[in-house]
């Protein structure tokens, strides 16, 4: 693998975040694709923008989206529509990872984070700094668990659901597809998809379509 050549979809501040962990894998990040064309030919933390997003279906390497925003993740990775065997799972040396524990394509596990035995990490989901996901979870494709967040046993979490900065999630909780659970909330009861939840505990406050 440290062969491969990797490259870190999105030149900002995740991007950076991830480009970082890709280095303590023990591989130096060919280079970053972003679509701000004032960036390109310039180095991020010695790292070149080499062009567009577009130009993974032209170069040799695998990828990974390192962008924040759920949504926008996903819509980056429908459009380069690149098979899932040109991802690259991200995993900071520095992450505890249990046993039978499954992580998908693009995953971006960061710094400091805790993954118990029997939890299932979806495709580009984000793991992030310091975060810890217990037993038996079942955390979906294009999540963010951001840092910080802990979360109980045998907790679902749907496609698409943000979990705020700090958030605590107690055992058997299930959070819907493309919740989002703002910053410092307890989450003591299931959250429906699609709905704005904050707070402690936490409530919802508004749907989201």
């Amino acid at each position: 693998m440290k062969s491969k050549k990797v490259y870190i979809i999105g030149a900002g501040g995740h991007g950076q975040v991830v480009a970082e962990a890709v280095m303590k894998m023990g591989i130096t990040p060919a280079g970053f694709l972003d679509d701000n064309s004032a960036l390109f030919g310039k180095k991020i933390i010695g790292i070149p923008v080499i062009g567009r997003i577009e130009i993974c279906s032209k170069i040799d390497g695998k990828f990974v989206v390192a962008i924040g925003d759920n949504l926008t993740r996903k819509r980056i990775v429908d459009r380069i529509k690149l098979p899932v065997e040109k991802y690259f799972t991200v995993i900071h040396p520095s992450a505890v990872i249990g046993k039978n524990v499954k992580i998908g394509a693009g995953a971006m596990i960061i710094g400091g984070a805790v993954i118990n035995t029997g939890t299932r990490i979806g495709n580009h989901t984000i793991i992030n700094t310091s975060s810890s996901v217990d037993h038996h979870n079942a955390v979906g494709d294009f999540v963010h668990i951001a840092p910080g967040v802990h979360t109980g046993g045998n907790v679902k979490i749907g496609k698409g659901a943000f979990i705020g900065i700090g958030t605590s999630v107690i055992p058997g909780i299930e959070i819907g597809e493309w919740a989002i659970v703002g910053a410092g909330a307890v989450v003591v009861k299931d959250l429906p998809g699609e709905t704005l939840s904050v707070g402690v505990p936490a409530h919802i406050v508004r749907r989201l379509k």
